[in-house]
């Protein structure tokens, strides 16, 4: 997998050249913050020169920034274009929840207080439930237990803790109510999950 980040600055640096507007539906939600589009060849190529800089790293130092900027311009051009627009808008409903989204990161343990979550995004509490569900797909309340189950998950597999004692971790107060929405999830209950997970890293 390639993961290619740009973050805020960089965006709004690019919007203030003459970028042409990608050509989106006119349907589609603006607000969603997530969307799929077919890879144009343009940015496939872009993508393919930035790879092959990892065989010449003398290239790379000269090159990379000059690719990024390229891929960047070709995602601003593209189909999901505005989405990236919206994060270099200060004032959008995107950049707004994704504060409260970096809060919940890093307090996912607690109970979710959403009039303190809609203070961050400064929107009120039934502003910031909508725009919220339209962002990530999800409500906040499930947008938490997704956060506590994938940390859960992690510490499963790579702690030497049993169930109860994870759920406990990342907030849960009863390890049945852990267990069944580990279970809807993920497919299977904690124990036999990690079980199938070791084993299909042992076989790999």
């Amino acid at each position: 997998a390639l993961q290619l980040k740009f973050d805020h600055a960089q965006i709004n640096e690019a919007l203030l050249g003459d970028i042409p507007v990608g050509h989106e539906k006119e349907s589609e939600d603006q607000s969603s913050a997530f969307g799929l589009n077919p890879m144009p060849e343009d940015l496939l190529e872009a993508v393919i020169r930035l790879m092959q800089l990892l065989d010449r790293p003398r290239d790379a130092a000269v090159l990379f920034p000059l690719l990024r900027s390229e891929i960047l311009y070709r995602l601003l051009t593209g189909g999901q274009g505005h989405r990236l627009r919206q994060i270099g808008l200060n004032s959008s409903y995107a950049v707004r929840i994704a504060r409260a989204i970096d809060w919940l990161k890093h307090n996912y343990t607690e109970n979710l207080r959403i009039p303190e979550m809609a203070h961050i995004a400064h929107m009120s509490p039934s502003g910031f439930h909508h725009h919220f569900k339209a962002v990530t797909a999800m409500t906040p309340l499930q947008y938490q237990k997704q956060l506590r189950l994938q940390e859960a998950r992690r510490m499963l597999l790579s702690e030497d803790v049993d169930a109860a004692t994870a759920s406990y971790r990342v907030g849960y107060e009863s390890p049945s109510q852990f267990s069944r929405e580990y279970s809807r999830l993920f497919g299977a209950p904690p124990l036999r999950d990690i079980a199938r997970l070791r084993g299909s890293l042992v076989a790999y």
